[in-house]
């Protein structure tokens, strides 16, 4: 009966403990999800990429944080904004880039993932 109890006990008070803590996460905590948005060759916050110039496709920018499937087949330059993180291309090497950085660039990008 006592190894029961102190089992609820410490249940009880791991679950306090983690309310604690997610209560007390400050409130700009909460991110945005890494998303196409519309290129502003101005805004230095976008991860973007310059397509090549016969390329029918418009440039990719993307903001946000976390992880996105892509097919950026064309791009020669590429600069990651206000975010680190890495891009894994079609052969499966990755290039990880740090916030305000240029990406190397070395084929098809297939996913993208920011901090």
């Amino acid at each position: 009966m006592r190894v029961v109890r102190s089992v609820k006990l410490a249940a009880v008070a791991l679950a306090a403990a983690s309310g604690v803590a997610l209560a007390s996460a400050p409130a700009n905590a909460a991110t945005t999800p890494l998303q196409r948005v519309r290129c502003n060759p101005g805004d230095t916050t976008q991860l973007q990429f310059r397509l090549f110039m016969g390329s029918s496709l418009t440039d990719p920018c993307y903001t946000g944080s976390g992880d996105v499937d892509v097919n950026i087949t064309s791009a020669i330059f590429g600069r990651a904004g206000d975010r680190s993180g890495h891009v894994v291309f079609a052969d499966g090497t990755k290039s990880s880039f740090t916030k305000g950085g240029d990406i190397a660039l070395r084929g098809t990008i297939v996913h993208l993932h920011t901090d």
